[in-house]
């Protein structure tokens, strides 16, 4: 048994060692992520592109309490899913002015990196499953991990698109200025345009 003399002191004293003591296990906490594979990414993920980070901006956000990461994305190709052109990320941590908050295990992006990125939808912006198992530089027709092992682009394409699910694959649409007579709907116009020419002929 522990026994305190000067209880006040003992405080004190708790309280000043505390963040330290809380500090110290953080990475330990936050470092014990579970390795995801390739093919739990593909099937977490809403969408996988390659693209340009074109911008990279960080900001508070509304409580100043924590700042968020947006790194706009110039889409070169999507693998899984459709979207616009143009995407944002959404990250925790970074750095606004003086302060800068980091968080473990969070991927950083970098203004004219390349990447392919499993991505999940995050309201209007998008995060990326996996942590930073979500992010791959992509340099001279191969991908790069955070740990820089290197692997084909062909081949890790190849490895993704087998674990997509066929009911993901986003289906073709036709443009509707090329619908054809087929398409469902056809009939209806041309019974409209029948009762139209009806109705003229009455009228005259």
């Amino acid at each position: 048994m522990i026994k305190v003399k000067n209880f006040g002191k003992f405080m004190r004293a708790s309280f000043v060692l505390l963040p330290f003591i809380f500090f110290a296990f953080i990475p330990v906490v936050s470092a014990s992520i579970t390795k995801t594979s390739v093919e739990d990414l593909t099937g977490e993920a809403d969408v996988i592109v390659i693209g340009d980070v074109k911008e990279v901006a960080s900001r508070w956000n509304l409580w100043r309490t924590m700042i968020y990461t947006y790194s706009t994305l110039s889409v070169e190709k999507y693998i899984k899913g459709a979207g616009p052109e143009t995407l944002t990320m959404i990250t925790e941590g970074g750095t606004v002015g003086d302060s800068g908050i980091w968080v473990e295990d969070v991927p950083v992006f970098a203004k004219n990196e390349t990447v392919l990125v499993f991505l999940k939808h995050a309201g209007s912006e998008f995060s990326v499953a996996g942590w930073v198992q979500g992010k791959y530089i992509v340099e001279n027709e191969n991908v790069r991990d955070l740990s820089g092992e290197k692997t084909s682009l062909k081949e890790f394409l190849r490895r993704i698109e087998d674990a997509i699910p066929e009911d993901a694959v986003t289906p073709v649409r036709t443009p509707a200025a090329q619908v054809s007579p087929e398409a469902p709907g056809f009939e209806i116009v041309l019974g409209i345009i029948g009762v139209l020419a009806v109705w003229r002929g009455l009228k005259k």
